[in-house]
């Protein structure tokens, strides 16, 4: 019975969302590189660029950005913040859609009044939502591709994944978050709002934290700075933020768990 399959459930509640989230993402993965050599040809870009003032710069990728590279190009346009946002936004999205969306809904009850165990129904659906997510991150991957092998654009591809594997787990690493607060809170407006409110403050942090020695000294507890931090289109992925990111993502999970099995739902 597919009400007692909690997972295959959430994938089916998902498949629109993850559907649409990913193809616009893969049609702006497409549309940058089909417009980077043609952009390119037209004028200098690096020196373009290199006239920003240092604030503009950092909002916008700062010291990672060479836009004489097909990877710098998406370094600006894409990856900095584009990227974190949508995908971002899509994992505090359905994540607090988990629990409090349900509850809201009045669905939760009567999922939980089948002989299925608080954890593991919270555990099916956040599988569901680091799939789905996955799936989304997919969909930029082949649009990236796709446009560079339209253009005959010479692109590390393994650096774009790498790329998108920390860009996927900082949306998982917020979605995480956002489980935990709507597991405690069953307020989906809440959570979406503290979560969202972190992503951007974070951002800020990490951005503008080479210019102001007060954001500097706290810049490490910006996820945004495992992120892009050792610059992935470039360097490849780092063990050690994916791990990080990873970690965040885990603990919002454990936590979430603690608070949807204490939590009086019917309150």
């Amino acid at each position: 019975m597919l009400l007692r399959n909690v997972f295959l459930k959430s994938l089916r509640d998902l498949r629109w969302p993850t559907f649409w989230t990913g193809l616009g993402l893969g049609i702006l993965g497409f549309y940058f590189m089909w417009l980077f050599p043609t952009i390119g040809k037209m004028m200098d870009l690096q020196s373009i660029l290199d006239a920003f003032p240092p604030a503009l710069r950092a909002l916008i990728g700062g010291q990672l950005i060479d836009l004489g590279s097909p990877a710098g190009f998406l370094n600006m346009e894409l990856f900095p913040l584009m990227l974190p946002l949508i995908l971002g936004g899509f994992a505090i999205g359905v994540a607090s859609g988990a629990t409090a969306g349900e509850e809201a809904r009045g669905t939760l009850d009567v999922l939980l009044a089948e002989p299925l165990e608080r954890w593991a129904v919270l555990t099916e659906k956040t599988v569901a939502i680091v799939l789905a997510t996955i799936i989304v991150a997919a969909f930029l991957l082949v649009g990236v591709w796709g446009g560079a092998a339209f253009t005959g654009t010479d692109l590390a591809l393994d650096k774009v994944v790498a790329g998108l594997v920390v860009g996927t787990l900082l949306a998982l690493a917020f979605g995480g978050i956002t489980l935990a607060i709507a597991a405690f809170t069953g307020s989906r407006a809440t959570a979406i709002g503290i979560t969202g409110a972190l992503l951007v403050a974070t951002y800020f942090i990490n951005a503008l934290a080479p210019m102001v020695e007060s954001l500097n000294q706290i810049r490490g507890i910006s996820p945004f700075f495992y992120y892009l931090g050792h610059d992935p289109l470039r360097n490849g992925l780092d063990l050690g933020d994916a791990a990080v990111l990873a970690v965040v993502a885990v603990v919002g999970f454990a936590v979430s768990l603690v608070g949807f099995e204490r939590r009086d739902l019917a309150a």
